[in-house]
Parts: structure tokens; sequence; C-alpha cells
């Protein structure tokens, strides 16, 4: 027997089929209720085009070769297939489009206990809407998906890019400069940011918003008070007005209590534009959802429009469901299994009835081994008859037994 095993692949047994269905299902119903239209991009891309503009995977990407000898990739992202196909299929910038799905994405993911190559994603993303009323619709959509799934205790950290992109522009540095801040940012190295901001030559209150912006987080009201005494132009004081409009949607539809401000988000790549934001559930030292505004993503691939969205982890999400206790129970795989030693018309027959009204059964020659986890009855066909612990029964019997569990 060969005992190697790929590292980070497992198989899902029948009861985490049957959760990860009922938390897809409900997923799906919470997009579809905003008026969501559920897709499904292309299992494999265009590895250049990932390459392109997603450097920070090029180490977790999946790679084969195609017939024609092009180098793709398994779906490491949803984001990009979806705008790049949008740009495509629908041309008139002005469409407002609003796309959820549920797919495998391939790259490595880690969470608490587990860790694997590839994992359920689900998400939106709506495009053709710059308003603040759509960042709000996204967060909520993606607060209602935890509401939906049971999991009432969250967090939810929101932010906004162009706060920080409107104090680099202001900054009388080079882009080299600004890059090498957004690295530590992004890494929360804030030892080192501080370091080095003490080497560059910035007025006084330039260096006191760069220092403060890592960690300038906290309660809404008085984290946007600080955020609005640390402004040093217009563009940081338009940034926060717009994001206030963004907690009012999120206010009025009754999740104000989830929020928290985070100022302290940076993204290397520049793809957040405007408002990003992450959630927590209960406990959790790694977000299950995260999102944002990326309004020049699609002007890349020949539509200029606005986009918001969010992506969340499933496989990181049932990992905290489990733990919580909030996945359903095991129950067996069928109710009924049948054990023969020869097989005849009336049982197939019988089999082929019980099926078609609904009910899981299972029959197998009585050479076979069967485990009395899969199955809550257990019946003995031999000659017409079906025995269970030793007595006697009909089909119609065995049916009335299976329509009581």
């Amino acid at each position: 027997m060969n005992n190697n095993t790929l590292d980070g692949v497992k198989m899902l047994h029948h009861d985490e089929m049957r959760n990860y269905d009922r938390i897809q299902g409900k997923i799906i119903s919470v997009i579809m209720n905003h008026g969501c239209k559920i897709i499904e991009t292309p299992s494999f891309e265009d590895y250049d085009v990932y390459q392109h503009f997603f450097p920070h995977l090029r180490q977790q990407m999946v790679k084969t070769i195609d017939t024609d000898g092009r180098v793709l990739v398994l779906r490491p992202d949803v984001t990009l297939p979806l705008v790049e196909t949008a740009a495509r299929e629908f041309p008139r910038q002005d469409q407002l489009l609003k796309f959820g799905y549920v797919s495998t994405v391939f790259r490595e993911y880690f969470g608490r206990s587990t860790y694997g190559k590839d994992f359920l994603q689900g998400g939106i993303e709506i495009l053709g809407d710059s308003s603040p009323e759509c960042d709000g619709e996204v967060i909520v959509m993606a607060a209602e998906i935890l509401k939906a799934v049971g999991v009432e205790t969250i967090r939810i950290d929101m932010g906004t890019a162009a706060y920080t992109q409107a104090l680099f522009d202001g900054l009388p540095l080079e882009e080299e400069q600004k890059d090498t801040l957004r690295m530590y940012m992004a890494d929360r190295n804030l030892v080192a940011c501080r370091k080095y901001i003490a080497t560059l030559p910035l007025t006084g209150d330039a260096r006191r918003a760069l220092e403060v912006l890592p960690v300038l987080f906290g309660p809404y009201a008085q984290t946007l008070s600080k955020a609005r005494d640390y402004s040093i132009n217009s563009g940081m004081l338009n940034a926060l007005s717009r994001l206030e409009r963004v907690y009012d949607y999120i206010l009025y539809a009754g999740f104000a209590g989830k929020i928290q401000l985070d100022f302290g988000f940076a993204n290397r790549l520049d793809y957040y534009t405007d408002m990003v934001f992450k959630v927590y559930v209960d406990g959790a030292l790694y977000d299950v959802i995260d999102g944002g505004r990326y309004d020049t993503l699609s002007a890349r691939f020949g539509v200029d429009r606005p986009a918001c969205g969010f992506g969340m982890n499933i496989n990181l999400l049932y990992e905290f469901m489990s733990d919580a206790g909030l996945l359903a129970d095991a129950e067996p795989s069928f109710q009924l299994a049948v054990s023969y030693t020869a097989s005849d018309q009336t049982v197939i027959r019988d089999l082929m009835n019980w099926r078609a009204r609904g009910f899981r059964v299972a029959a197998y020659p009585d050479s076979s081994f069967i485990d009395s986890r899969d199955y809550s009855i257990h019946a003995i066909y031999r000659n017409g008859t079906y025995y269970k612990d030793g007595k006697a029964m009909t089909a119609e019997e065995l049916e009335e037994l299976m329509r009581r569990l």
C-alpha cells in the first residue's frame, strides 16, 4: 500500500457535506434576497493575468499546462475573473450588476485547527454603483449571512483606504518610500514603521498622522473624532464624510452595534480604493469575511465602473461553527439498511418504492460489513420476508417505522 499522502488535502464526509450544504443554502438565500444573481466563474484562468494583478498569490497558485501550451491556474480568487468576464459580457458602464457565488478557490488557508490547499468561498460583487449606500449594503449582507447560520456574536472592523491614500498623496515622499510605509502598515509592524517614519522629512502634523494611523481603531464615534483631528487635508476629511454615510446605512439596518473603526488597514497593491472591512466571529483570531470598494479594477479590462464586494472563507466559518456547537447533529446516512443472502423481484421492487417516496434505503449482501452508525433501522430479507430483531415484518410496517424517525 502507498502511504504517501498529499498534505492539506482530505475527503469531506457525509455529515460535513450536509452541514456545508446547509450553510451554502443560507448564504445563497441571503444573497438572492438582495437581488444578486448566482454565477460561477471558470475553474481555470490565465496565469499571466493573476501574476500581473495579484503577484502575492503567485506561490500559492496551482498551475497546469493546457493542450496549447499555455500556463493556466486553478481559480485562486473569484473577484478577478468575475470583473473581467463582466467587462466583456456587460460593457455598458452604468449598468448595475449584482452577482453572488459559492465556489471552490484553490489556494492555501490556515485556521485555528485546520489547514488546506483549497476552500469553499462565498461572496458578492456589486458593479456599477458608486454610492456609500452600496458599501453599507455589502457589509449588511455579510452580517446577515452570519446571522442566518446562527453566528450572532461578530465584530465588523471598518475603515477606508481613501483616508490613507489622501494622507499619502499629501506627503512630500517618493513612491518607494510610500511603498515601504504600506508594507510596514500591512504587516502591522509598528516598531519598524515608527523607526522608518522618524527618518522621513515630514512636518509635525504629517508625522503624527502617520504614527497614529496603524493604531487608530476602536469604537465608532470616538475613533472617527480622532481621525478627523489627525486629518491634514480635504481628501482625508472627504473620506471620513463618505464613511459616515456608509455607517448610517448600517445603523438604519440594525447592525451598528457590531461596528468598530480601523484605519490601520493597508494594502500594498492599492487594490481597495475606499471602504474596507473585515468580519470576525467570537473568539476567532482571524477574519472569516473581508472586502471593500475597488473602483479601478474594472477599468483595467476596458470598462471603467465602480465596484464593491466581499469574500468569505466558508471552511473557516465551518471550523468556528463546529467549535461553537452550531452545526447540525450527526445523523445516519440512510434510514433503513436491508441485508440479504439473495435478492429477488420482491426486495428490488420494495427498494424502488421506498426510494420513490423519499426514504433513504441501502441494500447489501449479508457477506458485507456496514457500520451500524450509518443507519437507523436494520432488517434482514430472506425468501420474501423481512426480519427486524428476529420478528417478521412486512414492507409496509418497515415503512411506518421509517416515517416515525
